[in-house]
């Protein structure tokens, strides 16, 4: 098949399941926590540069990312930036509708940014998963961490009725733009994988009801 016909296949599953009302399983439980190392605020790379070099490379090295880098990231994309509360990433009606999930070959962990902490739980390697669930793109197989966003645009819906769907989407892309532009002061490469099976992966990765992953973006050290 070609790319834009598995494409449309792909939109046709997720949309049949939706319409079939199939249940979640009950998410995945966590067994550890742990407090991430308090995130940097400047850097030696400017915003501008970041710009200029931010590219989507689907290329990387197998060096695992060190939990500073894997905190630098999370914060850059769901990281409260002041007092009130408010987050990185702008969103509709300071709702918060997104979660974020790095997934590498030993554990899947969900970032909790009251207190920029982690909840952890080892796992097989779910690499390979999601890179079939992601019409195979070799990239999501071969990165060493890939950043899981996944969005619940049923917190929306109170306020925003029949937009929450599009303010969530919206929320998505806001987040995944600070954490490719973190990913490059890092000295690191990523791409954002947005042809993926968002309720399947959410099925795959244990993750809440009512909660669908948006984008995976691989992510680590340029070849």
């Amino acid at each position: 098949m070609k790319r834009r016909e598995l494409l449309a296949a792909l939109a046709a599953g997720a949309m049949t399941q939706v319409s079939t009302g199939q249940a979640q399983e009950s998410p995945a439980k966590y067994t550890n926590e742990i407090a991430l190392p308090k995130p940097k605020v400047s850097g030696t790379v400017s915003l501008e540069d970041a710009i200029q070099r931010r590219r989507s490379v689907r290329r990387f090295r197998s060096d695992p990312l060190p939990v500073e880098t894997i905190g630098q990231l999370l914060w850059a994309g769901q990281g409260i930036t002041s007092p009130d509360g408010k987050r990185a990433a702008p969103s509709a009606g300071a709702l918060y509708a997104l979660e974020l999930y790095m997934v590498t070959a030993a554990e899947v962990m969900h970032y909790v940014p009251q207190g920029h902490r982690a909840q952890t739980r080892a796992t097989p390697d779910m690499r390979p998963r999601l890179q079939a669930l992601a019409l195979g793109q070799a990239s999501v197989g071969a990165a060493p961490a890939l950043i899981v966003v996944a969005a619940d645009p049923g917190r929306l819906t109170q306020r925003y009725g029949a937009r929450a769907s599009v303010y969530s989407d919206l929320e998505a892309g806001h987040a995944a733009q600070n954490l490719l532009l973190q990913a490059v002061a890092l000295g690191l490469v990523a791409v954002p994988v947005g042809a993926v099976d968002g309720p399947q992966a959410a099925q795959a990765l244990g993750l809440p009801s009512g909660q669908s992953v948006v984008y995976v973006i691989p992510v680590g050290l340029p070849v």
